[in-house]
């Protein structure tokens, strides 16, 4: 092999010139502008012109073997800068030629010399042994060891700079490209999740005022109602292999009851063991039930044997769902104090207890979360701005520090819920709803009939003098108030910070008092003018306050409350003057009071919704009055000789009164068949001035639609 080309000084090569003790490079004189490890690699390339420089030759001289680096991202970035300080170019080299997975090789002129002819092929490289190493200055040798250290220290920063860049720098967010409606049955459906075996998908819906259970193809078509002893039976969950339904049935509004295996496609369900739950799901691949009851969360065998208690919360627990590789459990956790909901996670063993999303949404209101099949993604709903919208959450976290954060998938034009992924992590089955309300009153001759023109509205209230009507607008659940004929229209309320429900007008028609519910309170009681104005809260401090009602004087309001936001407390009596809180006797289990206009009776209705009850003030004793499926919503008429109330959840719901002198019950009409509109406190019922029935129309959409899902 000839001797080296390169001057122990310098060395040229068209218009650069290197020299190597001064650590410099120039361009016709001018210098450029290179860093250390570019330059080594430049020295290293001219001691050889021509020849190939091996990629391990270069590590062992640039970095020590005790030095930890990604060697070939750092080798490659100093060769990039090398070749961008000589306007080479890789593809088109004129001086720095790479030889794939090998090495470098200086391909041009040096010292006004061209280099030796390049061997014919990669073959003659691997059998030509390679050459000593040209020996170092004792100052070159000096400077390199210095360098070593500082240099390594800026590879590696430059090392995870480059990763940081790359984890934080977004992929393309998940997104839905296109929907399609699988439903057309127009029976209502957002009440409780929904479930798929991959081929149907099977939903609890009302029919006939009745909670059903059906089915319908994943490609959509007619929906079938499966046929079952069970009574108003809501689905929690399905098996792995599709085989059964994991069913939950209650009577009223009770709001727990028993679970049950309902086989597929047919088969007589079985009950799982003696529980009471308000959530349940299966463990997937495993013979373990998890359920809740109120504030606690349970373990079982798959047939409810052996439960043991995972976990205690500050709420109500609500849609339990397992990962799919069955380690954590997310859920919904309920706070009556403050009517949020919030997704909260547990380790499959009752450890790791936490928010899943905590301080994302200032108000929250997230709920109804499923894992994609594949375990990459979470899907769930959450209410802004007025409208429920899903959202997915990337189940990996950022390397550098920060976890993923949940992407927004649905935007209008209305309100998407309670979110189920198919089993091939394609599509996403929702509910979407465009809530809306026809107010009707019961003619005997012509049936139901539109009211004050059909409006959008229930929880009517009149004034005493019978010329003015509040309400409550649908969708948005805004307070009004305006003449009988539809003039003088005003809004008390505003829908973007409250939502209202059943007013009630003073005695001397100068006050209206109402429920109110905030983003970060729960239903409480609250008076305005119906002249407008501000709201004032009726009881400060109060965790919750339902059903407010005058007594005929107007001195005092009578209301439900609760303690802890948990518990019922029962009925209560507010003295406006006093501002004192007294408790009705023995009706810590009784809501929805309702006083007589003379003001010697209070009529309620049992937590349960099961019975009718009478308060006699003189006696102090409560009387059952009726004992019935589902009792809402009950009115006094208006000379107080009856109580008129509404059944549902009934295989006959309809319109009753009782007579208070001998608690003759009359059946008025039936309301089979008559399709209701379910709002957030049930289906309201009420009566006109002249004591003619009301209720609402439900005129809403509620399909369910599949949203084709794209995730990288």
């Amino acid at each position: 092999m000839s001797d080296p080309v390169v001057s122990p000084k310098s060395v040229r090569f068209g218009l650069f010139e290197l020299d190597l003790r001064a650590r410099e490079l120039r361009k016709s004189g001018v210098k450029i502008k290179l860093q250390d490890q570019p330059f080594l690699i430049l020295a290293m390339l001219l001691e050889r012109p021509g020849e190939i420089v091996t990629r391990e030759e270069l590590q062992k001289r640039l970095w020590p073997r005790d030095t930890f680096v990604d060697f070939d991202l750092s080798l490659n970035s100093a060769v990039k800068k090398l070749r961008q300080a000589l306007n080479d170019d890789s593809e088109n080299p004129r001086f720095i030629e790479t030889l794939y997975r090998r090495g470098y090789r200086f391909i041009g002129p040096v010292n006004g010399t061209s280099p030796p002819a390049k061997p014919t092929s990669d073959s003659a490289l691997e059998l030509t042994p390679p050459p000593a190493p040209v020996p170092q200055s004792p100052q070159q040798a000096a400077w390199v060891r210095n360098f070593r250290i500082p240099a390594w220290a800026i590879v590696a920063v430059l090392v995870l700079v480059a990763a940081g860049i790359f984890w934080r720098t977004p992929s393309q967010p998940p997104r839905i490209t296109g929907y399609t409606q699988i439903t057309h049955d127009g029976r209502a459906k957002g009440f409780q999740g929904f479930v798929t075996d991959g081929e149907r998908l099977y939903i609890r819906e009302v029919e006939l005022d009745r909670f059903v259970l059906s089915e319908i193809s994943v490609s959509g078509g007619e929906t079938a109602i499966l046929s079952t002893s069970l009574r108003d039976p809501g689905i929690e969950d399905i098996s792995t292999n599709g085989s059964a339904l994991l069913v939950g049935t209650s009577e009223g509004t009770a709001g727990q009851g028993s679970v049950w295996a309902f086989p597929l496609p047919a088969g007589s369900p079985r009950r799982l063991g003696d529980l009471v739950v308000n959530s349940a799901t299966w463990s997937p691949g495993t013979s373990e039930l998890v359920f809740s009851r109120g504030q606690e969360i349970f373990i079982a065998n798959d047939d409810g044997g052996n439960p043991r208690k995972l976990a205690t919360l500050s709420g109500h627990v609500e849609a339990l769902r397992f990962s799919p590789d069955s380690h954590r459990l997310r859920f919904t956790l309920h706070d009556l104090k403050t009517d949020s909901n919030s997704l909260w996670e547990l380790n499959r063993d009752g450890s790791g207890l936490h928010p899943l999303l905590p301080g994302w949404n200032p108000s929250p209101q997230e709920c109804c979360g499923n894992w994609t099949p594949d375990g990459k993604y979470f899907l769930f709903q959450s209410f802004r701005a007025g409208r429920n919208n899903i959202w997915v959450l990337p189940e990996r976290s950022h390397w550098f520090g920060g976890h993923a954060e949940p992407t927004q998938l649905t935007n209008g034009p209305m309100d998407f819920c309670l979110p189920v992924p198919s089993r091939d992590g394609k599509r996403i089955f929702v509910v979407g709803v465009q809530p809306r309300a026809e107010l009707v009153r019961y003619d005997a001759k012509t049936g139901f009939v539109p009211y004050l023109g059909g409006m959008s509205a229930i929880g009517l209230a009149f004034s005493p003098d019978g010329q003015w009507v509040a309400y409550i607008s649908v969708p948005d659940q805004a307070l009004w108030r305006s003449k009988l004929d539809g003039s003088e229209r005003l809004q008390l309320t505003n829908a973007s910070t409250m939502w209202a429900a059943l007013p009630r007008w003073s005695p001397d028609g100068k006050q209206i008092v109402f429920m109110g519910r905030t983003m970060n309170t729960s239903w409480r009681a609250y008076l305005v003018s119906p002249n407008g104005g501000a709201p004032q809260d009726l009881i400060p401090g109060a965790e919750a306050g339902f059903d407010p009602a005058w007594f005929p004087n107007g001195e005092s309001i009578i209301l439900s409350l609760h303690n802890a936001g948990v518990t019922p407390r029962g009925i209560s009596i507010l003295d406006l003057k006093t501002e004192k809180v007294s408790d009705l006797p023995g009706a810590e289990n009784f809501f929805s009071p309702r006083w007589s206009p003379d003001g010697k009776y209070v009529a309620a209705i049992t937590t349960d919704s099961q019975k009718l009850m009478l308060f006699d003030r003189a006696t102090s004793r409560w009387t059952e009055l009726a004992t019935m499926t589902t009792i809402g919503y009950p009115s006094w008429s208006r000379d107080g000789q009856y109580l008129y109330f509404d059944t549902i959840l009934s295989d006959d719901p309809a319109f009753f009164r009782i007579r208070i002198s001998d608690h003759k019950l009359e059946r008025l009409v039936s309301l089979k068949g008559v399709r209701r509109f379910w709002g957030e406190l049930g289906q309201w019922t009420g009566l006109a001035p002249d004591d003619s029935l009301l209720l609402v129309r439900d005129t809403s959409s509620q399909e369910i639609y599949a949203l084709d899902f794209q995730a990288p």
